[in-house]
């Protein structure tokens, strides 16, 4: 039985991983869904229709669920589909956007890597043309990186693997990734521009956490003992959780010694055991919390 009133996770893999980890060190005591589509990633390529299907495949589990709310943490996601579903559903709906004005304040010329959808998208040409007018002074320079985001779903545990020939070459002042999967690489495309490289994940974060905070009807206090749940060791109950988030509340000016453990979060869909591996490898969870091996070249395949 899978507990309701968590927050979900939608993207086409694992590029979404990352961003559940920053918004899980934010809302510490929340239980969050993680459903990757990687049997059909990536997304970057597949027409605005078939994208649209897979995703409103997993929008009705949400609903099921109970969500309260729901996070597309892929790029190509929100670019072809965040307008219309947020029409249609009434639980907040957070997009995942290239971090484009953040990266423009400075000026200078500004490489932006994105999937062939978010490239094509209405979305990615307004938000383009938003940025340009209120900073002139910077250089937008948009690239479709063709096949880069399914080589990092393919090559996650193989450390070898050379992203370089799926990058444009140029010297910009900075790079915007526009794909949750290439925060996979970040590390490597700052060594190969030598300047500072940008994702959206902080954003995200705090998007999603004032969105909680404004919403009544998922305060901690609000929460009500649930039936019994036949789950995992390492997913906590609903119950649970609301005690430990009402107990170490900054009210009672105590601190949670458990507040990194990774031990809330429940993965769904057929790749769930593929998903869950790959995160608990990535951030090293362990009885006493865990610590962060994200980079890839420490990732172990059994």
């Amino acid at each position: 039985m899978i507990p309701k009133g968590g927050i979900a996770f939608f993207d086409s893999g694992i590029g979404g991983l990352t961003v559940l980890e920053t918004c899980r060190k934010r809302l510490q005591g929340e239980l969050f869904y993680y459903y990757g589509d990687n049997a059909y990633a990536p997304y970057g390529n597949r027409s605005e229709k078939e994208i649209f299907r897979r995703v409103k495949k997993a929008m009705r589990l949400f609903r099921r669920l109970r969500v309260q709310a729901v996070v597309f943490a892929c790029n190509t996601v929100t670019a072809v589909c965040v307008d219309e579903l947020r029409k249609k559903y009434s639980f907040p709906i957070i997009g995942a956007e290239p971090a484009v004005q953040l990266a423009a304040k400075d000026g200078g010329e500004i490489f932006i890597l994105t999937t062939r959808a978010t490239y094509q998208s209405h979305r990615f040409e307004k938000l383009l043309s938003e940025t340009s007018k209120k900073y002139p002074q910077a250089k937008l320079l948009a690239f479709a990186c063709d096949g880069l985001a399914g080589a990092i779903e393919k090559n996650i545990y193989n450390a070898a693997f050379d992203y370089a020939p799926y990058l444009p070459d140029g010297k910009p002042n900075v790079v915007v990734l526009g794909c949750t999967h290439y925060v996979y690489i970040k590390q490597l495309a700052g060594k190969k521009y030598q300047c500072k490289v940008v994702d959206g994940n902080e954003g995200i974060a705090r998007r999603l956490t004032e969105i909680l905070k404004n919403n009544k009807n998922i305060r901690a206090h609000t929460c009500k003992k649930p039936k019994k749940s036949f789950l995992r060791p390492f997913i906590t109950t609903k119950a649970k959780r609301c005690k430990e988030v009402n107990k170490y509340s900054p009210k009672n000016g105590k601190k949670n010694p458990k507040k990194d453990e990774g031990a809330n979060v429940l993965f769904l869909g057929k790749s769930k055991g593929f998903n869950e591996k790959a995160y608990k490898q990535m951030f090293a969870f362990t009885k006493n919390g865990h610590k962060s091996v994200f980079g890839g070249q420490k990732i172990k395949k059994n």
